[in-house]
């Protein structure tokens, strides 16, 4: 049997990036297509434990998907294979399985630079070690501008598809049940997983983020709260839901202003919890680094700023309503699972380019980062690869 298209992914992965896959696996099968999950397991997120994220777990419930668990000595032949995060490749996976495609994409996920410059994985090294992994050769898949630009900074020893391959949702999910600004008494809040890089360096610019107002309420879905609780946070008003507690539309149909700033030295790669948010019709004040993702769809201020934007909103909110509506309708024009019919087939009839953005960084750059990466010992992945 051929595929039409294979996914691969580590099960573990949690957020944007699980959600994502499983969007683009139902739309996929919404088109009538047969589709085959392959799982694998990657050092990157030996942490995680074993467990399969929700996301993930809730996929494979669909009778529709081909769950290649043993998928034994192959080749298994696709027309299309997606692998899921360089980070899972990187640093290597346990699993091998050859794979027989016609095409094969590796989507980016998560830029190769953090927001402090440095590398975190080598574009060439991943899809080489890609390779070793599951026998097809791929093409990069960037999710976003942001990420476009960073991997251009490896070209022409990459490839990279024409076009970004954007998230996408079901927006009949996503559909708000209430209207925001309704009453004098507001709710801001954010959600995300529970990493200490999603979250501003310091306290004082967390409390500044998620300011403490009259008449408002604080709701948070996700946060390493003992970490934070450790290094002084204390937030006794903060109305506080472990990740995946309740379904993300319904907490954040209840948040008037959406407000998400983090870590200095991260890098969001797309930010799928803000278009999330727009989708459900919240304002979203955000970090100033997600303006060339977002651009005039939301406010942008440093964290120390977040009170005076909610106030400007708050005196006005019918201006606040406009914005959040021009959102969403532009949230659902870029991202709705209804375009994959088309950007797929835009994806593979395409020639893959190398040399489709600026790069931001010069060879040379690359070079010097490559060697501060092999300075702070990363580089040991390179004996994990070997080995894989």
């Amino acid at each position: 049997m051929k595929y039409d298209i294979i996914c691969v992914i580590d099960p573990r992965f949690t957020g944007g990036t699980a959600a994502a896959l499983a969007a683009d696996v139902a739309a996929f099968l919404e088109m009538g297509l047969q589709v085959g999950l392959i799982e694998v397991h990657s050092s990157y997120l030996d942490d995680m434990g074993q467990a399969r994220s929700a996301a993930v777990a809730a996929l494979r419930t669909d009778s529709r998907l081909h769950l290649l668990d043993n998928p034994g000595s192959g080749p298994i032949l696709a027309k299309s294979v997606f692998l899921h995060h360089p980070m899972t490749f990187f640093h290597g996976v346990r699993e091998r399985v050859r794979l027989r495609a016609d095409t094969a994409y590796l989507v980016g996920h998560h830029p190769p630079f953090r927001g402090n410059g440095s590398l975190q994985y080598d574009p060439v090294v991943t899809t080489w070690r890609a390779w070793r992994a599951t026998g097809t050769w791929p093409i990069w898949a960037p999710v976003s501008g942001i990420c476009r630009q960073q991997l251009q900074s490896f070209a022409p020893l990459i490839r990279l598809t024409q076009d970004e391959w954007h998230n996408v949702f079901d927006v009949d999910v996503w559909t708000p049940q209430r209207r925001k600004f309704s009453t004098e008494r507001i709710a801001i809040g954010r959600h995300g997983r529970p990493d200490l890089l999603k979250w501003p360096e310091s306290v004082a610019k967390i409390n500044v983020s998620l300011p403490d107002l009259p008449d408002t309420d604080i709701h948070v879905l996700g946060i390493p709260d003992s970490v934070l609780r450790a290094r002084g946070l204390t937030k006794a008003r903060w109305n506080i839901l472990p990740f995946g507690a309740v379904p993300v539309a319904r907490f954040l149909d209840q948040l008037d202003i959406f407000a998400y700033h983090y870590h200095a030295d991260y890098c969001e790669c797309f930010g799928r919890t803000v278009a999330e948010a727009m989708l459900m019709g919240v304002v979203c004040v955000l970090d100033p680094r997600l303006e060339p993702t977002f651009g005039d769809l939301a406010l942008y201020c440093d964290p120390a700023d977040t009170a005076s934007v909610i106030a400007r909103l708050r005196a006005d909110p019918a201006a606040a309503l406009a914005r959040a509506d021009r959102a969403r309708a532009a949230i659902i024009s870029r991202h709705a699972a209804t375009s994959v019919p088309n950007r797929l087939f835009a994806l593979t009839t395409a020639t893959a380019t190398r040399d489709h953005t600026k790069r931001i960084a010069s060879p040379l750059e690359v070079m010097r980062k490559t060697a501060g990466m092999m300075r702070r010992g990363e580089y040991f992945l390179w004996q994990l690869g070997a080995r894989h």
